[in-house]
């Protein structure tokens, strides 16, 4: 008989039921778009930052000044014995992988977006660059290297990118923290709207929850009642807010790539976020459920 009465009033005081209940499913769908967005634009820089310290890290640049002749005018000849030597000492660095000379084509495309196109690039002085591979953990001694390149020809000069890498890393943690940051406040904000939508359906299912105490309810029960409307309430949202995020994603994705610039081609997203951002519905189920839990649990006891 107790269990009938205690069935027979599960539908009385569920918060799906409530005035508030598609207040909820608005905001917290609201949340869960806000929230897909920002952590794939987490995991976006993270992306980025790391294919920027994997390419650049992992490789250096020599550059050849052009020799000129007496007449002021470049001599090739010169210039490209000169890029050879220096190619030869490369290569017996310890620790280098590989060594690639950039052609006049790559040359061209590197100096285009500063240029422009109508140039002729054949009059100016551009220096002779070589692209070094380095072997994983390679440790180079810098100095040693300059002071051998010196030796060989005084226009010859390499550049390790440490400087500039980490302007661009720092750069990049800070929008991570600002990411996170963004984060935290969407998830906090989403459990404050959640915790008082629960004390509000509580206070207005009062003499509901009164009876249920009279007749042998524990606050587990009703918390529990609480929980899977909310979880129901979370998952549907998360799915609502996914939906809603997911071509934002892609199409910002698709612009950023469009735009040509090698400094966000790391930026794409992985299976691994990708798989992230599709289970952000099942984090909104268990979150709204544990938090209405929590809360129907911690207001009874202080009811009674």
């Amino acid at each position: 008989m107790r269990r009938d009465l205690l069935m027979g009033q599960k539908h009385e005081i569920p918060a799906e039921d409530n005035d508030t209940s598609v207040f909820m499913y608005v905001l917290t769908s609201i949340y869960m778009y806000l929230f897909v967005v920002v952590l794939a634009i987490f995991m976006s820089i993270s992306s980025m930052a790391g294919s920027w310290e994997k390419d650049i890290t992992g490789s250096i640049t020599v550059q050849i000044s052009p020799i000129e002749n007496a007449d002021k005018h470049i001599d090739k000849t010169k210039t490209q014995e000169q890029l050879h030597k220096v190619e030869q000492f490369i290569e017996k660095v310890s620790g280098v992988a590989e060594v690639r000379t950039l052609d006049e084509q790559a040359i061209k495309k590197l100096m285009t977006p500063w240029i422009g196109t109508k140039v002729d690039m054949s009059t100016l002085p551009i220096p002779q660059l070589l692209d070094v591979r380095l072997k994983p953990d390679a440790e180079l001694n810098y100095d040693e290297i300059t002071r051998g390149l010196k030796q060989l020809t005084p226009n010859a000069s390499i550049d390790n990118h440490r400087l500039w890498l980490n302007r661009l890393i720092k750069f990049a943690t800070s929008l991570k923290t600002i990411a996170l940051a963004i984060l935290l406040m969407v998830v906090a904000i989403c459990a404050f709207s959640i915790y008082y939508s629960a004390r509000t359906s509580l206070n207005i299912n009062f003499e509901s929850i009164e009876i249920l105490h009279i007749i042998g309810a524990k606050d587990r029960f009703i918390a529990k009642l609480y929980a899977i409307d909310y979880a129901k309430i979370g998952f549907f949202s998360g799915i609502i807010g996914l939906l809603a995020a997911v071509p934002c994603i892609l199409l910002v994705g698709r612009y950023g790539m469009s735009t040509g610039s090698g400094l966000l081609n790391g930026a794409s997203l992985s299976n691994y976020a990708w798989t992230l951002i599709m289970l952000t519905p099942l984090f909104s189920l268990f979150y709204a459920m544990l938090t209405s839990y929590w809360t129907v649990r911690k207001s009874l006891e202080k009811m009674v």
